[in-house]
């Protein structure tokens, strides 16, 4: 799970575009003039890109085959989003997403919080009970 840091980030910058194309293949450009195309699996709020059967295609043009590759978000120049994807709909659907995960995360500590209470409510019958 994000922390709420994470989740701010994705919230107030483009990378939640990047994490709206998980799934889909694409080349990442990386600043050493290098370029990595496959299948983006994850991304997190740091822009760390996990990618998956991927071509690695040096300076020089040298090729290499990975089944899975790790890219650090400060060594990110380009991401290409595919021509497939409309942008705005993938921001706005990475936001809700988010905001939905936000909500559930806001359920989940109310629930756990009632839970809690009930059981001390029930301790302290049980102990007027006992006395």
């Amino acid at each position: 799970m994000a922390s709420l840091r994470e989740r701010a980030i994705s919230q107030n910058t483009l990378v939640c575009l990047l994490q709206a194309i998980q799934g889909h293949e694409t080349t990442v450009e990386l600043r050493d003039e290098a370029s990595v195309f496959g299948l983006i699996v994850n991304v997190d709020a740091f822009m760390n890109t996990t990618m998956k059967y991927c071509t690695y295609t040096d300076h020089r043009g040298k090729t290499m085959q990975f089944d899975d590759f790790f890219v650090q978000g400060r060594n990110i120049r380009f991401v290409q989003i595919p021509d497939d994807v409309n942008m705005m709909e993938a921001i706005e659907y990475q936001l809700g997403s988010i905001e939905r995960r936000r909500t559930m995360h806001s359920q989940e500590r109310k629930r756990v919080k009632e839970l809690r209470e009930q059981r001390k409510r029930k301790k302290e019958a049980k102990s007027k009970q006992t006395s």
